[in-house]
């Protein structure tokens, strides 16, 4: 009998065995399988000793993984790589949240979708990513995300592209020393800016980087990307409101966004259109259960391509500090944010260096604290049990009525 048919004689027994037996063989699988796939993949002995088979192709690889807001941002940088790479394919390797508005638009040749949770947590996925990225034999990988992550240094690592190129940027998302380690992996790492902390100067500096130096930072946009189906379409003049974010403590309370609703629809007389995605339909419920507005609710119903449209066509759009934001910006839609401090000044408000009206940017509801830019580590959290920090439930009703 060979080795093979009495391992598996042997695993088959012990399956049929008591249950403490078949725990302990499966978390010894489950831990072998995933040092055996960090070996391979983060100290790279398979990647970095495979031969490449082949000539580099004359593609340029884009890492973008970060959330539907950045990506919005970046995307008055974003159109640049075309110009600074005539001659060659763009191919964005994009988060999956929003890789179907990237799909739709002429900045690269093609999108890959990469469903993040997953590889940062699903061993296998990592690997299957990490090595058709290894096969694509990419002549230049750059990821141009300011706040770098660990996931995304070891795509461009999997490359092993002759050229490297990144921003140094900072800690906020990875590590310190796994940032220190991923550092070495790039060719060329853009100095830090410290005399600017805002999102559109960082995406313009790189572009200045890789050669084209008489670029300005302006507005995000984003053309009209397809019509709404009619079941979306809203007869009357409304205002889309947003109350979920990418964190909780964030979110305005349901209560004040049901109040605020309700003076919308009288003062404005505008239907009151809640948007958010399936895992927000719970606190789109709790505002429309607290007001009398006449509310039409959305949650979870809409793409995001639907929800940019449905954003586009809205007289005003009122959410927190959230992706809607900066679509309303990018469709030029009238937008107030309720805005918090752990990064005042770097998202919002947008400082282009070819400036517009201030009348057609978000505006933003504040109440200043002495820890503004705590890089969202609120102390509050550790000290108290409250659900919202302390700088967004200090806002109030009345001044967001008085931004409108």
């Amino acid at each position: 009998m060979s080795a093979q048919s009495l391992f598996k004689k042997f695993v088959q027994k012990i399956a049929r065995g008591p249950a403490k037996a078949r725990q302990l063989l499966l978390t010894s699988y489950a831990w072998t399988a995933h040092h055996l796939i960090l070996i391979l993949t983060e100290r790279y002995w398979l990647i970095d000793y495979l031969p490449r088979i082949g000539q580099c192709h004359d593609e340029v690889m884009l890492v973008r993984l970060d959330l539907i807001g950045d990506f919005i941002i970046w995307l008055d940088a974003a159109k640049e790589f075309k110009a600074l790479y005539p001659s060659q394919r763009i191919v964005l390797y994009a988060n999956a949240n929003w890789a179907s508005v990237a799909e739709k638009l002429p900045y690269w040749d093609e999108v890959v979708a990469i469903n993040v949770p997953r590889l940062r947590t699903d061993d296998w996925y990592r690997v299957v990513v990490l090595m058709q990225i290894q096969q694509r034999h990419f002549d230049i990988a750059i990821q141009p995300t300011y706040s770098r992550e660990y996931v995304g240094d070891l795509c461009v690592r999997a490359a092993k592209s002759t050229q490297r190129i990144a921003h140094h940027g900072d800690a906020n998302n990875i590590q310190p020393a796994l940032k220190a380690k991923s550092d070495t992996w790039y060719t060329n790492l853009m100095p830090e800016d410290k005399e600017s902390i805002d999102e559109l100067k960082h995406n313009a500096n790189l572009i200045r980087h890789l050669g084209k130096s008489e670029f300005k930072s302006r507005m995000p946009r984003i053309d009209a990307l397809e019509d709404l189906p009619q079941a979306l379409k809203i007869d009357t003049p409304y205002c889309v409101i947003v109350p979920g974010a990418s964190w909780a403590p964030k979110m305005w309370p349901a209560s004040n966004f049901g109040l605020l609703a309700e003076e919308i629809n009288l003062k404005l007389k505008l239907t009151i259109v809640l948007c958010g995605t399936k895992g927000e339909k719970e606190i789109c419920d709790k505002v429309a259960n607290s007001t009398n507005a006449v509310v039409v609710n959305l949650a979870g119903k809409t793409t995001l391509i639907e929800m940019i449209e449905l954003i586009r066509s809205a007289q005003l759009v009122i959410a927190n500090d959230s992706a809607a934001i900066h679509i309303s910006a990018a469709t030029n839609t009238r937008a107030v944010c309720i805005f918090g401090g752990g990064h005042f000044g770097r998202f919002l408000p947008y400082q282009p260096e070819i400036s517009k009206e201030p009348s057609s940017m978000p505006k933003i509801a504040f109440s200043k604290m002495e820890c503004y830019g705590c890089r969202w580590k609120c102390h509050y959290l550790e000290s108290q049990t409250i659900e919202v920090v302390p700088c967004i439930g200090r806002i109030g009703v009345a001044q967001l009525i008085e931004s409108l």
